[in-house]
Formats: structure tokens, sequence, C-alpha cells
């Protein structure tokens, strides 16, 4: 069996052998690649450069002697010896070319035809108008790929460029091709450049990682040997410096660490008292008071909930936290010995916060003051839901007392007066009835704003046809405008689809309380337009009259529940004064946003906007 130093040397040494190869095959392969990349990117360019050259060259041969083209059999010969003297310098121009560069070129007129080619007949080589670098090079400024040659009947890579005359009239082609076992080559060669001083570095490293570990070794184990008995209890154990050699930095903190371990094992043991209180008594912002009520740590939420720029620590909390109340609560905790529980209203800045604030005194093992904690909870928005609960029901109460009053006093005359003739008794059971229909009107709309709030599921939803649903609408309230001799126009596009995801009952009440709400408020022979479109990828509806408006300082107020500008004017009009909220409540539900545009004497215009079913779609 392995002694210890000897297991940890084999560790040890194991585990940095393998990091070395690790490490120089890592940067060997990054550096065979990079030179691969790099080499393959320089045959690319050099192509690339040859061939604007040979471009360059043959352009203006190829416009000096348009003769190179396909001739017709019935050519004179002028144009027969200006060819031949075209031919001759292409051809000495190629062959140079080839020659220096090492490259196969070949060049190709308008109709396709291979003119010249430094590695074959010409005159044996198909119709090349076809090839994919041809053709490429008809759409892009260059042609390249990597394809099998059947003429040479190997791979070549191929570059092509259009020969192109000052008005862009193809003259022809020129064609630039290595073969890949070459540049294959060329790269393997320079890969072994960069293996073999490679293996030269992994043999010298391993050998000098060899003599590092078996050196440091016996230091290692001494040092583990002494740490682990000071871990055992054994603060007296020391490391000798004579034997440290390398490391006598780190034995000396072993041996610092020995000495301080004592003394900071009590410093932890009420650090960690402290700690355990302070987290045991959090709630959301915490801060802890020292025995001397000076901030000796506060967490970043109590800091925004008291609004504390400048950091605290180490001053009397009384001096950065202006509250009476806090004073008050540390006060009896610390006096009472007991959790101190208080809520009051804080300014901050230009809000009011409503707090809520544990506090505790803190205690050491033998009953001495370590101070104490105060612990924050903003409890505005449970404030202010149950403040909106609570106006919801008086309003709720008041709305629903009116009628049932009504009726109770009109019933209890009708039996309390058993002379009264047929004519009276119907006018009173008609304002009964009345009654009883805005009753039932209320109570609907509740149950209805009830129903929103607590159902957010989407089982129902479905897409639909925006412009179609507004469209029925739009037909259902015609009846009831022209009762009221209002003119109802609308502007729906015909051919326009508009496709939203929804709730297809609740979009529809939610365009008829739009439509009933403008048929309400506007007098006799009053317009009122309703119009859809498009805008990015948002479906608009807009509900405009030309009504009694809205004041300035009420616009804001006309979604909120129960809200009336003209509250003797909606109650005649049989108006409950949850229709807006619940178009607000709908039009949240499905993504989408009410607004209103008004002006007293003028009319109102409220706009929906809802995201399209597509639109939502890629955003989910």
């Amino acid at each position: 069996m392995l002694k210890s130093d000897e297991k940890y040397f084999w560790r040890n040494f194991l585990t940095l052998l393998i990091l070395l190869i690790l490490a120089m095959g890592i940067l060997t392969f990054q550096q065979v690649l990079n030179v691969s990349q790099e080499e393959s990117r320089n045959d690319e360019l050099r192509l690339r450069s040859e061939l604007e050259v040979l471009v360059a060259a043959v352009a203006p041969v190829f416009e000096q002697y348009p003769q190179l083209q396909r001739a017709s059999a019935a050519e004179d010969i002028s144009v027969g010896k200006q060819r031949a003297t075209g031919t001759d310098y292409l051809r000495t121009l190629v062959t140079t070319a080839a020659q220096a560069t090492a490259l196969r070129i070949t060049l190709i007129n308008a109709e396709g035809e291979v003119l010249l080619d430094s590695s074959e007949d010409a005159s044996k080589m198909n119709n090349h108008l076809f090839r994919p670098e041809v053709q490429m090079s008809l759409v892009e400024s260059l042609g390249y790929v990597e394809r099998y040659s059947n003429t040479l009947n190997k791979n070549f890579y191929y570059q092509a460029k259009a020969v192109r005359d000052l008005e862009g009239k193809i003259l022809g082609f020129v064609r630039v091709a290595r073969a890949s076992e070459d540049l294959d080559m060329t790269i393997s060669g320079l890969r072994w450049s960069v293996i073999q001083p490679a293996l030269l570095v992994l043999g010298f490293m391993i050998g000098l990682a060899w003599w590092v570990v078996m050196k440091n070794s016996a230091v290692i184990q001494l040092l583990i040997d002494t740490t682990v008995a000071i871990a055992k209890g054994d603060y007296e154990r020391r490391v000798p410096e004579a034997r440290a050699q390398g490391m006598k930095r780190l034995a000396d903190a072993i041996n610092k660490m020995a000495r301080q371990s004592a003394v900071r094992l009590q410093e932890l043991t009420s650090e960690r008292n402290r700690l355990q209180a302070i987290f045991a008594g959090m709630v959301e912002g915490v801060i802890d008071l020292d025995e001397d009520q000076r901030i000796a740590h506060i967490n970043d939420e109590a800091r925004r909930l008291l609004g504390l720029r400048l950091n605290p620590v180490g001053k009397h909390y009384w001096e950065s936290i202006r509250a009476n109340e806090i004073v008050d609560a540390v006060d009896e905790a610390l006096t009472e010995d007991k959790v101190v529980q208080t809520e009051f209203e804080y300014k901050r800045g230009n809000e009011n916060l409503q707090l809520k604030i544990y506090t505790v005194g803190l205690n050491d093992e033998e009953g001495g003051s370590l101070g104490s904690v105060i612990v924050l909870q903003d409890v505005t928005e449970l404030r202010t839901l149950e403040r909106v609960r609570t106006d919801f029901v008086a309003n709720a109460s008041h709305e629903l007392k009116t009628p049932i009053t009504a009726i109770r006093g009109l019933s209890e005359t009708v039996l309390g007066d058993e002379q009264a003739d047929r004519a009276t008794l119907m006018s009173f059971m008609e304002r009964i009835h009345a009654q009883s229909v805005r009753l039932s009107s209320l109570v609907l709309d509740l149950l209805t704003i009830s129903r929103l709030e607590a159902d957010s599921q989407t089982d129902s939803f479905s897409i639909m046809n925006f412009v179609e649903l507004v469209r029925r609408a739009v037909m259902t309230a015609r009846a009831n405008a022209d009762s009221k001799n209002l003119e109802l126009v609308y502007d729906l596009p015909d051919t326009l689809s508009l496709e939203v995801f929804g709730d297809r009952q609740n979009l529809s009440q939610l365009v008829d309380n739009l439509i009933d709400n403008a048929i309400k408020y506007t007098p006799n022979g009053g317009v009122i337009k309703v119009s859809v479109c498009q805008q990015e990828q948002e479906c608009m509806l807009k509900v405009a009259d030309n009504g009694i408006g809205i004041s300035p300082q009420y616009v804001d107020r006309v979604f909120e529940r129960f809200y009336r500008v003209d509250k003797v004017r909606s109650q005649s009009l049989g108006g409950t004064g949850l229709g807006l909220s619940i178009v607000r409540n709908i039009a949240e539900k499905h993504g989408g946003t009410v607004s209103v545009v008004s002006q007293l004497g003028v009319g109102s215009t409220f706009t929906l906007r809802l995201p399209l079913a597509a639109s939502q779609a890629s955003r989910e």
C-alpha cells in the first residue's frame, strides 16, 4: 500500500500530466486548425488576386478582338487573322500565368465555349456556360465552388469572374482553379511544422513537472499533517521553517492561523449568534443596531424603503432615520425585552408609504445586550387594496340601495292603497319594473367584473375576425340609435381580415358597451362613427361621437367603477357606472389598452388597441 506522501505525489503528478497533455493538445489543435484555416483563406485570396489580374489583362483583348466569340461560317480572312492574333496573345498570357502560379486557367467566351485551358485541349472541352462557378459569376461579382472535374478526374476549387465592357455587357469569363490535393499537401506540411515543436515542448514540460512535484511532495505532506493537527484542536503545532523550503509563506500562514484560531473562534461564535438572531427575525428590510444604538448592518431593502442614499453604518440610527415611531419601538423593545410591532405612515420623498415594523432586542448567552434588530415591511399596496375593496363595497351597496329602496317604497304604496285605480297601479308597476331592470343590470355588471378579475384562464380563447365582430355589434345597435334619431356610421374594411385571439363573448360585450355608451351620451340628431383599422401589429377600434363630452379633469376617471360624469343623466339613462370599467378589464385581459380623448360639448373618441393574433403568438 502506498504511503501518504507517495499517494500525494502520484495524484498531483498524474493530474499535472493530464492537464499538460490537455493544454498542449488543445493549443496544438487550435494552432493546427488556425494554420489550416489561414492557409485556406490565403489560398482563396491568392486565387482571387490572380483571377482579378487575369480579368484585367484579358478584358482589353476581348474588347479589341470581338471575333474571339463564335464566328459565322462566312467569316472573311481578315476576321480570321484578327482572331488568330488575339488567340496567340491569350495563349501566351495563359501559359505564362499558369507556369508562374501553378494554377489551372480557363478562358471562356460569352456563349460558354472554352477558348483556352492551361491543362487541357480547349477544342475537346464541353460548353462551360452552365458550370456552377460560371452561373454564380453571372449573379454575383465572383463565382466559386469546389467540385470534381470530369476532364482531369480530380477535385478542384474553382473561382470564375465575368469579363464585362464599360456598358456591363458580358464579353466572356475567366476561371482559375487549384487542385484540392495540392492544397492538402501544403496544409499537411504546415501542420507537421506546428506539431513537431509542440511534442518537444510537451516532453520537456513533463520532465520539469516530475522534478517539481517530487521536490515539493514532502513539504506539502508536512503542511497537510500540520493543518490536520490544528484543525483537530492542536493549536501548539507548528511547521518548522527549515523544512518549509520554497513554501515559507504558506508555512508562516499556517503557524499564524494556529495562533489566532483560539481568538477567532470566540469572535466567530459571537458573530454567528448575531447573524442567526438577525435572520430569524428578518421579514424584508433589516437594520441591526449594536449595543450603542449605532447601525451595524442594514440591507438594501431597508435603505430603499427609508430612502437612504448614503450608507448610515456606524451612525446612531436616529440620525439617519427620522421616524419617531421607530425610535419608540426600539426603546420599548429594549426596555420590556419583547417583540414590538407597530404600523405607521412614512414619507419617502414625494411618496407616502405604509410601513409595518417589528423590533426585538438581542442578548448574548449571559444576558448582556447585543443591541436590537428592526425589521420593516412595506404594506402600502396591501392597505391600498383594502381601501379599494372597502370603497367598492360602499359604492356597490349605495348603488344597490337606490333601486331596492325605490322598489320597496313603490311596492309598499301599492299594497297600502287598496282603492288605487288600474292606471295608478300600472304606473307604479312600470316604475317598479324599471327599477328591477336597473337592479338586474347592476347585478349582472358586478358579476361580470367579478368573473373577469377572477378568471385568468384562456380556455375559451380562439382566433376570430374582429372586423366581422364589430360589424355585427353595429347592426345590433342600429335599432337603438334609430330610436334616438342618431346617425350610426361605420368604416370597416371589406377585404381586410383582422384576426385577434380572445374570448368572443367578452370582446362582443366590450364593443357593445362602447357603442351603447356613445348612444347614451349623444343627443338626438347626433352622429356616431365606428371604425376599425390596422396599425403596425395591432388592431385599432375607434368609437367617436359628437355628444356631451367630458371635462379634462374627469377624463382619467371614466374607467373607474361606479364613476359617472353626470350622475343624474346616467341614472335616467339606466347606466350602472360599470360599463367602461368592464371595457377596461376585458381589454387588459386580452393584452390590449383602451383610452379616451374628449372635449366638453364637442364629443368623445374611445380607442381600443388589441394585439393581432399573429404578433401575439410570436411574442408568446
